[in-house]
């Protein structure tokens, strides 16, 4: 099996989402992160190059907004799918690389939007 060629951070202060989606990403050929805390996906991104940022909305610390900015500041090509299910709106970043996925979401959703956001990701390299 070839080496995972992209990588993709998961951020949800839910250690069961994490553990899920974690789950849910790793036969997919990505390298996977977490964190729990906003802080440390911070952290993360300062020390890897993400490709993927995968983040709950609504978290104690930072929002999944601000957190999206922040990290769009450090990595501007990263892709960012926001994921809640207390928000019924698009999110507030704005721009082609950001998506919006509703909690509770198949894990056929989620396959599907990994592999569009870094097929795109991958042509505008």
């Amino acid at each position: 099996m070839s080496e995972p060629t992209r990588t993709v951070l998961i951020v949800d202060d839910d250690p069961q989402i994490l553990r899920l989606v974690r789950a849910m990403l790793g036969p997919h050929d990505v390298n996977v992160l977490s964190a729990p805390r906003p802080s440390d996906a911070l952290r993360i991104c300062g020390e890897e190059t993400v490709d993927l940022l995968i983040s709950d909305v609504a978290m104690p610390e930072m929002d999944g907004n601000k957190l999206a900015e922040r990290v769009l500041k450090l990595h501007p090509r990263v892709s960012v799918l926001l994921i809640s299910g207390e928000v019924n709106e698009a999110p507030a970043v704005k721009g082609r690389r950001v998506r919006f996925l509703k909690k509770p979401f198949f894990p056929a959703e989620l396959i599907r939007l990994l592999r569009e956001m870094l097929a795109d990701k991958a042509e505008c390299a």
